[in-house]
């Protein structure tokens, strides 16, 4: 998919660097989702008029005029938008995978390993003269502390985008080394101090590629393996105190080349929209987005991710039995 610019943001702009990641892909697969979430946003809003109109009203904007520009709005995104050619996956058939780590206990035992620091990827904000404000955050072992304060003066919902990427090495293994599973949580929450706005929107995701062998085949965000929101929700919360969090389970598997690295990559993304109002993030410990293993019971497995080693013939003797079975 190309990277349009969108009459809601100016294309996003890549500004970390010291990864195997193309930034041009990043920012296709960033703007592909944010086209999705905007589409999705805009459909919402368009059933949300009749109801509101008093609302719209009340922030000083023709409840009429409002709802022609969202569904011209509407209009120009869908007829803009493209759907990208399917992109061939490899994976484990799903029966296989679960009868794997239902016997991973007796067999191949999860470990974990922490992943390095997130590195900024892509920042993006709205093009719009009459808005003000960044998203961000602090970086730490595992553990994005988000923050920031955005004004949007327009009843035209305006766009804050950024993300961060995570490239994690796992271990070599010899000769006919079978696959590697992998499995982590990403769990997000984001605490509101300031929700005086028309309307908005928080999605946090999370996409995952990989590679089994990063020296030659780096990480291409451009064919991931999943993607998946923790958060997708509108604003303002009527939640007390007003907090929204959410968690998303990975997981997947790798099959592996002897003697080459194999690494996964993880882009964390962060979209905030606001129409008509200011929003402010409490930052700290109501705000941010975590890595950590499923078992995870304390801080100190923040930023820890879960694998497991399936040799070749243990692959295959499942497989076969699992042949065998209605």
């Amino acid at each position: 998919m190309s990277n349009p610019q969108s009459p809601q943001n100016q294309s996003a702009v890549p500004t970390g660097k010291g990864s195997s990641a193309s930034s041009e892909a990043q920012t296709t697969a960033a703007q592909a989702i944010l086209e999705d979430v905007q589409k999705a946003r805009l459909s919402t809003r368009l059933r949300e008029t009749g109801t509101k109109s008093a609302l719209v009203s009340a922030f000083g904007e023709d409840p009429q005029a409002y709802s022609s520009g969202l569904a011209k709005q509407f209009a120009e995104l869908s007829a803009r938008q493209r759907t990208p050619a399917a992109i061939p996956v490899k994976k484990q058939p799903s029966r296989l995978a679960a009868t794997l780590d239902g016997l991973a206990g007796f067999f191949g035992p999860w470990n974990t390993i922490v992943a390095p620091n997130a590195t900024v990827a892509l920042v993006q904000t709205p093009s719009s003269t009459n808005t003000s404000g960044a998203i961000g955050g602090e970086i730490y072992t595992g553990d994005i502390a988000l923050e920031g304060q955005v004004y949007n003066g327009d009843a035209q919902e305006q766009w804050w985008v950024n993300t961060w990427q995570y490239i994690i090495p796992l271990p070599i293994f010899s000769s006919n080394p079978g696959s590697l599973a992998y499995r982590f949580n990403v769990g997000a929450s984001v605490g509101l101090y300031r929700q005086d706005f028309l309307t908005g929107s928080v999605h946090i995701y999370a996409t995952v590629a990989t590679t089994n062998d990063l020296a030659s085949h780096p990480i291409d965000f451009s064919q991931p393996v999943s993607s998946t929101f923790a958060i997708a929700a509108d604003l303002p919360t009527r939640a007390v105190p007003p907090i929204v969090d959410g968690n998303a389970k990975i997981t997947g598997s790798i099959a592996l080349a002897a003697r080459k690295t194999p690494a996964i990559g993880i882009v964390i993304g962060v979209i905030f929209s606001v129409a008509k109002g200011n929003l402010q993030i409490i930052p700290g410990e109501y705000s941010f987005v975590w890595l950590t293993n499923p078992d995870a019971t304390t801080n100190g497995d923040i930023g820890k991710i879960e694998y497991r080693h399936d040799p070749f013939f243990w692959v295959e003797a499942v497989t076969r039995k699992l042949a065998y079975q209605p």
